[in-house]
């Protein structure tokens, strides 16, 4: 599978608000009109709670390029993972998942 070029020129304002309170529904609309589906997507998330955090977000991306970027204090580190998806529901799947990993702050 390629992987797409990541628009750099699209920004948050340029993107709808949505309909719905529900923010998934929110979000779908959003990635639909934005991403290109089947392709590879980036999640990028945030670890600050601890190293071990890492090996959380590991279980549930077992199979996929992690990029790790640790910030100069060592407080933090910046994860970008890699992963191809067929639609915007693969995506709210993963996002639902991590969203249950206390430590892992999603961007």
């Amino acid at each position: 599978m390629e992987e797409k070029k990541i628009n750099k020129d699209i920004e948050f304002t340029n993107i709808p608000e949505g309909e719905s309170q529900d923010i998934y529904v929110n979000l779908k609309e959003k990635l639909e009109s934005v991403e290109k589906f089947p392709g590879v997507y980036h999640f990028k998330f945030i670890i600050t709670g601890g190293l071990d955090k890492i090996q959380d977000l590991r279980v549930v991306l077992p199979n996929d390029e992690f990029i790790e970027q640790p910030s100069k204090t060592g407080k933090y580190v910046s994860i970008t993972v890699k992963k191809a998806v067929q639609n915007a529901d693969d995506v709210i799947a993963v996002y639902k998942q991590v969203g249950n990993i206390k430590g892992i702050m999603i961007l």
